[in-house]
């Protein structure tokens, strides 16, 4: 398994920004690839199904206001990309990928790019 995930740095921001103003509360949300590659962000609203034709869900992710970005297996679903937003950090804001994989999770290398 490639443990590289390539992260487009247009979609980390805006992910970053909703996690920062949903403080204190919990930002939920879906990312969507095109092409084989991250491409849309949607927040997790009573339309979270709406996406593009082209699309294909890539991974769904949270924020953790309060702790760091690392998740017990109980929050992973198999077979998708976890991405954990944590804001814990003063100053710093953390986005780390997690896969379920035998049950346990296993963290992703997570790199943007331009």
């Amino acid at each position: 398994m490639n443990d590289l995930l390539l992260f487009p740095r247009r979609l980390a921001i805006q992910i970053l920004h909703e996690a920062q103003i949903a403080q204190p509360a919990v930002m939920h949300g879906w990312v969507y690839e095109r092409d084989g590659r991250p491409a849309a962000f949607r927040l997790a609203t009573a339309n979270m199904g709406t996406h593009r034709a082209d699309e294909v869900l890539w991974a769904r992710l949270w924020s953790k206001p309060d702790g760091p970005a690392e998740p017990q297996p109980a929050e992973l679903r198999e077979n998708l990309i976890n991405l954990i937003v944590s804001l814990s950090i003063k100053g710093v804001l953390e986005m780390r990928a997690w896969e379920l994989i035998d049950g346990k999770p296993v963290e992703r290398e997570l790199r943007v790019e331009d």
